[in-house]
């Protein structure tokens, strides 16, 4: 058992959806698929060259948010790992939908052709979507820290800041998985962000963003916290475009 693919997927309200496909794929430099008829909700982001590994998707109601598609070959195998590590199934319906020990949603999806990294966007001001961070409520950090080393058979970097922890995970995947730990303080729910990693270009590539239509949030010294259109945070971060560390 492996996992093949990682997708992220933002999910967005129907009332921002159609200005959130323009957005997102000008931030990302995608084209648009073709809709599927039998999963309308759903339109995937394709890079100019390597395989799709962002989509958009359209949710009733809600906070628009991120989650992460792990791609794999039995799906039912893969359900049973999780739940006997500790994560909750909440739906089947083709696809396995869980949440983490610590409340963070997740899904596991059918396995596809997709091998082949996207580069980089734009070689003047490199930049690339190629982290999802999970945000997990502070008693549970180190649960779910364990929670994803173990199901995945990753084993945990050493720390760069103590609120985070990533993973040795194959170089092939076009996302590396973040864990955050929220604050103490913290009295959201548990959940995911996209991270667009862009060197020592944040400042450059923030301006583009908000010239598109999006708000900043927060400034750090080493990530910039914004929202798209439809209110979906993300992240604009220091880390080099496509670097494990």
């Amino acid at each position: 058992m492996k996992i093949q693919w990682l997708n992220a997927v933002l999910n967005i309200p129907a009332v921002g959806f159609d200005d959130a496909q323009g957005y997102w794929s000008t931030a990302t430099a995608t084209t648009l698929g073709e809709v599927n008829p039998d999963h309308d909700e759903f339109v995937h982001l394709l890079p100019q060259s390597g395989d799709m590994h962002l989509e958009l998707q359209r949710i009733g109601d809600g906070p628009a948010a991120a989650h992460l598609d792990l791609v794999v070959d039995d799906i039912g195998a893969w359900t049973e790992r999780a739940a006997a590590l500790g994560a909750t199934v909440v739906a089947t319906p083709g696809r396995s939908v869980l949440q983490t020990p610590g409340g963070v949603p997740f899904c596991f999806v059918p396995s596809s052709s997709e091998s082949n990294r996207a580069p980089a966007i734009d070689p003047y001001l490199p930049h690339a979507a190629d982290q999802i961070c999970l945000d997990v409520p502070h008693q549970s950090f180190d649960e779910d820290v364990a929670f994803w080393s173990s199901l995945t058979s990753w084993d945990v970097n050493p720390a760069v800041l103590p609120e985070f922890r990533s993973f040795a995970q194959p170089a092939h995947l076009p996302l590396r998985l973040l864990i955050q730990q929220l604050g103490e303080d913290d009295d959201g729910v548990a959940r995911s962000h996209l991270d667009i990693s862009c060197g020592d270009h944040v400042e450059a590539l923030t301006s583009l963003h908000l010239d598109a239509g999006a708000a900043v949030l927060e400034t750090h010294p080493r990530w910039t916290a914004l929202t798209d259109p439809a209110g979906m945070p993300y992240c604009l971060t220091s880390r080099a475009p496509g670097s494990s560390l």
